[in-house]
């Protein structure tokens, strides 16, 4: 029996015991393959239930006997959820009910019937939840840029990312150095708003990106073909990998801040490791009181640059 576990995390797989104590879920007996969209959930999977776990932006063909849907308003979007149950139904061959099919909703129950129901009145037909929008940088044309369910911000430009692209644009088009190729790091990319912007404002730039959720890397890939910016998209919730350290003259970052700043510490980690002596860090924050302390321990200086109704974190690489 081949069970397939859809918008599972690795504190999902628990069931309480006796005493509150904690044991493996039942779902986990067996061939058992969990599918998750960020290379994080992946990583916590293995290493707390040690099972097969998929990171991927599209779910694994198969077949099936079993497939497992985990999803609510507090897990993903309502177009991830639509999206994702559109691929679901067609790999259970259009059998939305046990015992091939379960569906576990956080959530109300008209809620779970309406998004099924979506699905069910009309199975032949396929959504796509893709979005183009444009997006640009002062005295340059704007570029289009394609998101999915699932990447940041996805159907509109991100306010603070604009800000970051604008100030780094400006910044490194005033340093009067074109003729040499420069190295950039995005990290946390998303679709590669930021660094499409640079490299659209800034000529003559390598461009690595680096996200961990796999739509937000499929839609970075799909972008750099479309623009005909050239770009090496990276999988990974560490960073960039070792061979790169010290290669890079300019990292940006816009980090989530939740979960007190530990992934806004493994940008800067990753900052510090990634650029040469004198290379340049950029990172953008609505408010600098948080994020500015954290950076100041990564970098001697940190300059604010306001931007948008936002602070731009600027640092260089001393040592």
């Amino acid at each position: 029996m081949k069970r397939l576990l859809v918008g599972y995390r690795a504190q999902d797989l628990f069931v309480k015991g006796r005493r509150g104590a904690k044991r493996p879920s039942p779902l986990l007996e067996g061939d058992v393959t969990c599918h998750v969209l960020d290379i994080y959930h992946r990583h916590a999977i293995e290493k707390t239930h040690h099972v097969k776990a998929i990171c991927s932006a599209h779910l694994p063909e198969g077949p099936w006997d079993e497939i497992y849907f985990k999803t609510g308003s507090k897990i993903m979007s309502g177009e991830l959820a639509l999206d994702l149950l559109q691929e679901v139904s067609r790999l259970a061959g259009g059998n939305l009910k046990p015992p091939q099919f379960h569906l576990e909703f956080d959530g109300k129950e008209r809620d779970r019937n309406a998004l099924l129901e979506k699905v069910l009145d009309d199975p032949d037909r396929v959504r796509s939840f893709s979005a183009k929008w444009r997006a640009s940088v002062p005295g340059c044309p704007p570029i289009e840029l394609t998101s999915f369910p699932g990447c940041f911000c996805h159907r509109r430009p991100d306010d603070g990312g604009l800000a970051l692209a604008e100030v780094v644009s400006r910044e490194l088009a005033s340093r009067g150095d074109s003729g040499r190729k420069l190295k950039l790091l995005d990290m946390g990319c998303g679709c590669g708003l930021v660094g499409f912007l640079v490299a659209s404002a800034v000529k003559n730039i390598d461009l690595v990106m680096v996200d961990s959720h796999s739509r937000a890397i499929e839609a970075t890939t799909l972008n750099s073909k479309n623009l005909g910016l050239p770009a090496e998209a990276i999988l990974s919730d560490n960073g960039t990998p070792a061979r790169m350290d010290g290669s890079f003259d300019v990292f940006v970052g816009n980090p989530p801040y939740y979960s007190d700043y530990r992934i806004a510490e493994v940008f800067l980690d990753t900052a510090v490791r990634s650029l040469r002596t004198g290379g340049l860090c950029y990172t953008v924050v609505k408010n600098d009181a948080g994020l500015r302390p954290l950076q100041e321990r990564y970098f001697p200086v940190v300059e604010v640059i306001r931007r948008r109704g936002y602070c731009v974190l600027k640092s260089v690489k001393t040592a």
